[in-house]
């Protein structure tokens, strides 16, 4: 559940990547071997553009460790593209009916809701942890949700635990709780407000806030306050919810396939990083959040008031890619790997979904914003 830092593309294979790209958009895609691609352009768009998306996909299976692919666009005037490459696992291609998990975007749906509630005068972001969570051993209870929203809490990240990895993994069909899973926290890293650290703890803290807030399930929130009034059923919390439709194989170095194994990694990731949905509807959400359809303007402030320098707000960050100002948020699972981003100027929203970690979902989410500037 870890997000994939910032530039990703520091990697030789993610370098190589953005250079096979960049040609793939400038020349003809060699011929493709791979098991059929899907692209579904929508009425009103220039099949010229749309058609460098999809050989930037395909390039991008064969030149980098990627698996298969599945990506979506929504441009200003509301027109969708959807488009996938590669497999889900031998001999099944990848379809855009695929749920894929999102990892770490999971963070942008639960800050999504706690500023929606918020707003709703349900709580406040500045409300201490202990109005809302019982103690925790090495939680100060005067963490405020805002700080945990913006990782300036100063709680240690568990997945930096000793053994964490060999915890979870010891018994993969165990389903962990968020108790248990906040057991491997260790001492903070500082003072609350006096620093910024990225932390996963953060969000499964801020996930038990949002069910004393709400008293039910927090996907059950999720679904009635985002997901269910903008119709976007493939978006679920796994081993909390069943899937709402098929699943994209997962994979981890381009060997194994975790999705039989992965009720231990996905219960302890919680809210923090086990939503898998479509692109599709993964677009449709950045979309919607970013052009004011979920909070207020004002609401929608606080979430891009950032903290610490990688200039993260409220469940997103502010960052450059292909010389513009987005906002984004990447994300990686055992088995997924995603970014999300919006282009404010633009008003486009990208996401681009890959079954396997790790993979450089940000050199080619670079390519296809670079491809959608010119697009009107």
């Amino acid at each position: 559940m870890r997000t994939v830092h910032w530039p990703t593309t520091s990697s030789a294979t993610a370098r190589l990547l953005c250079v096979a790209l960049a040609t793939a958009v400038a020349c003809t895609a060699q011929p493709d071997t791979l098991p059929t691609t899907s692209a579904s352009p929508s009425a009103g768009l220039d099949t010229s553009w749309t058609a460098r998306l999809q050989r930037t996909l395909d390039s991008a299976v064969r030149t980098a460790p990627v698996r298969g692919v599945s990506a979506a666009v929504i441009v200003a005037n509301g027109t969708e593209w959807r488009g996938t490459a590669g497999l889900s696992e031998p001999g099944t291609a990848m379809a855009p009916a695929m749920r894929l998990g999102i990892g770490s975007i999971s963070k942008n749906i639960l800050a999504a809701l706690l500023v929606r509630l918020a707003e709703r005068g349900l709580l406040s972001l500045d409300d201490p942890v202990s109005r809302w969570v019982p103690p925790i051993a090495q939680v100060d209870p005067a963490i405020t949700v805002r700080q945990l929203l913006n990782h300036t809490s100063g709680v240690f990240d568990i997945t930096d635990a000793p053994g964490y990895r060999d915890s979870i993994l010891a018994n993969v069909a165990a389903r962990w709780t968020p108790q248990r899973t906040l057991t491997l926290l260790r001492a903070p890293l500082f003072p609350r407000g006096t620093g910024w650290s990225y932390s996963n703890s953060n969000y499964i803290l801020a996930g038990l806030v949002a069910e004393a807030v709400m008293r039910r399930a927090v996907h059950e929130s999720v679904r009635a306050e985002l997901t269910g009034p903008l119709d976007l059923p493939s978006l679920y919390l796994d081993q909390a919810d069943a899937p709402t439709g098929p699943l994209a194989a997962g994979w981890v170095g381009g060997t194994l396939n975790v999705m039989p194994t992965r009720t231990s990694t996905y219960s302890a990731a919680w809210t923090a990083g086990a939503y898998f949905a479509t692109a599709t509807d993964l677009a449709r959400w950045w979309q919607a959040l970013l052009t004011g359809r979920v909070v207020n303007a004002a609401s929608l402030a606080q979430m891009m008031t950032t903290a610490g320098p990688r200039g993260y707000g409220l469940g997103m960050s502010r960052q450059q890619l292909a010389g513009r100002t987005i906002w984004s948020h990447t994300g990686e699972i055992r088995g997924f790997s995603s970014i999300g981003l919006h282009d404010p100027e633009k008003r486009i929203s990208v996401v681009v979904l890959v079954n396997e970690n790790p993979a450089p979902v940000v050199g080619i989410a670079e390519a296809m914003l670079t491809i959608l500037t010119g697009v009107r």
